[in-house]
């Protein structure tokens, strides 16, 4: 190579190297990706939403839904929930057999729901909302844990605030979240949010479950924590497992 030519290739890899790193840069579903692995998740959904198709759209639900819940300020939450509650129905809107869009509108209604109280919730119509699109993503993905994990939560919430009247009410049941909890297992057994959630709707169904939910909140503690929500998880899981404890 000659000394022409290898300055035109240090010019070209120069401008090829401010392109990628230019903030004006056109960004990704994958960028976003990234910024949820690193725990970015308000900016996750700042890039995602803009692409405006159903995958994106969901995950932007996704991330607010996870920011609001997990990190946010009281007086955050609620803008943050019903935010992500619309990029969901713009999701379903777009591809009504998303089971990713539908867990992702059950994901934030139940969040938003939780800001209001349980009896206006239940009075509202959130639990029969929600269990729709539990029950259609399930429907369209068998496969999909997160929803089985969401649908042991709903029976366990709904059982742990109605009682006796769950079952007549709602259709909820102990015995449902359990099976919930149970298949969210079998199919995602290394997943440290199963077994956090597993944990918490034994304690909602019943305070003698106790000893069943310190094994799953050590395993959620053992189990490696690759992304930034996983240590989110780690770290609720290592507070419930010391309450418990501190009974």
């Amino acid at each position: 190579m000659n000394k022409k030519q290898l300055r035109i290739c240090i010019i070209l890899v120069f401008g090829l190297t401010i392109l990628v790193n230019s903030p004006g840069r056109a960004q990704s579903l994958d960028d976003a990706r990234q910024a949820m692995v690193e725990g970015r998740f308000l900016e996750a959904a700042e890039i995602a939403a803009p692409l405006d198709t159903a995958e994106a759209l969901a995950l932007a639900a996704q991330a607010l839904a996870i920011q609001g819940y997990e990190l946010a300020p009281e007086d955050d939450k609620q803008d943050l929930f019903r935010r992500g509650m619309d990029y969901a129905e713009r999701a379903i809107e777009m591809d009504p057999n998303s089971a990713e869009a539908n867990l992702q509108a059950s994901h934030t209604m139940g969040r938003f729901a939780q800001t209001i109280g349980v009896l206006d919730a239940l009075n509202a119509g959130y639990a029969e909302r929600i269990k729709a699109v539990l029950d259609k993503a399930i429907a369209l993905d068998p496969e999909k844990y997160d929803a089985y994990v969401s649908l042991g939560a709903w029976h366990s919430e709904i059982v742990y605030s109605a009682g006796f009247m769950a079952g007549m009410l709602y259709g909820a049941s102990e015995e449902g979240a359990l099976a919930a909890y149970d298949r969210a297992l079998v199919l995602a057994p290394e997943a440290n949010r199963v077994h956090l959630e597993f944990a918490i709707g034994l304690m909602k169904l019943d305070e003698d479950n106790s000893d069943r939910a310190r094994g799953h909140l050590r395993k959620a503690i053992d189990l490696p924590a690759e992304t930034a929500y996983d240590r989110i998880v780690r770290d609720k899981a290592v507070k419930h497992l010391a309450g418990l404890d501190g009974k």
